[in-house]
C-alpha cells in the first residue's frame, strides 16, 4: 500500500522539519530506547533493517548513538527516500536505501530491525502479518525487533474521543491546526489502525517471542520482540 501524500516533496520536507515529534509523545526518547534495546543483543558492528525509513530520522538518531552500526532503510516513496538521504548525509557511508516494501529488502540476516510509525499504513487483511513475517525471516535468531504503532481500534465506542485526544496533543505541541485536522481525518479514512491486543497477536503469529511493551504515549504503543 502506498501513502500518496508521502510522494509530495513539500510534505516530505515538512514531515521531517515539523512532523512526528509533534504527533508522537516521547518521540525522541523512543529512538534512544529502541537503540538501547537492540544493542542488548546486537554487536558493535551490527547491521540494522529499518522498515519505513524514509525521512531518515530514526536512522540518524540510532547512528548517532551507535557509531559502528550500519543500516538498510526501506521505503516505497522516492521523495521520502530523498529526504532521508539528506537527513542522513553525515552518515551516508553507513546507510543503504531500497525503494519498495519489506519483501524488496535483502534477505540478511540482520542483527536487528525496526518498524516505527509504519505498520498502521498496511491493512489488516494479511498485509500486516506478511510484513512482520518478512521482517522475522530477515533477522538472526535471538535478535531484536522494535515495533511502534498507532493503536486505535476503529470498532471501539471511544474511537472518536481517542482521535480527539490524538489531535489535542498535536495542537498543544505546536502542530499547524490545518495539518492536525487533515491528519485526524486520515486516521479514519486512510490509516489501518488496530488495537494493541491485535498488534501483539500479529507479532506472535509472525513468530516473534518474549514480546514486551517498552513505550506507551496516549494511543501509541511500542514493543520489543525477539526473533
Amino acid at each position: 500500500m502506498k501513502a500518496l501524500h508521502f510522494d509530495d516533496p513539500d510534505f516530505a520536507r515538512h514531515y521531517v522539519e515539523d512532523g512526528p515529534a509533534r504527533f508522537v509523545p516521547g518521540y525522541d526518547v523512543m529512538h534512544r530506547m529502541a537503540a538501547q534495546l537492540i544493542a542488548e543483543r546486537a554487536p558493535d558492528d551490527a547491521s540494522i533493517l529499518v522498515l519505513g525509513a524514509g525521512g531518515g530520522l530514526e536512522i540518524r538518531a540510532m547512528a548517532g548513538l551507535q557509531p559502528g552500526w550500519t543500516f538498510h532503510g526501506v521505503d516505497p516513496s522516492d521523495e521520502m527516500l530523498a529526504t532521508g538521504r539528506a537527513v542522513c548525509a553525515a552518515v551516508s557511508d553507513r546507510v543503504v536505501w531500497t525503494r519498495g516494501f519489506i519483501p524488496d529488502a535483502p534477505e540478511g540476516p540482520f542483527d536487528g530491525a525496526t518498524c516505527l510509525l509504519t505498520l498502521h499504513f498496511l491493512p489488516d487483511d494479511g498485509a500486516k502479518l506478511e510484513a512482520l513475517r518478512a521482517i522475522r525471516q530477515r533477522l538472526k535468531p535471538g535478535s531484536v525487533f522494535i515495533l511502534v504503532d498507532l493503536c486505535l481500534d476503529k470498532t471501539a465506542s471511544r474511537y472518536d474521543a481517542l482521535r480527539d485526544r490524538y489531535a489535542r496533543f498535536a495542537l498543544d505541541s505546536g502542530a499547524d491546526p490545518d495539518d492536525v485536522a487533515h491528519t485526524r481525518g486520515r486516521l479514519k479514512t486512510v490509516l489501518h489502525t488496530v488495537s494493541p491486543e491485535r498488534d501483539e497477536a500479529l507479532l506472535c503469529e509472525a513468530g516473534f517471542t518474549d514480546i514486551g511493551l517498552f513505550h506507551a504515549g496516549l494511543s501509541w504503543r511500542g514493543w520489543v520482540a525477539y526473533a
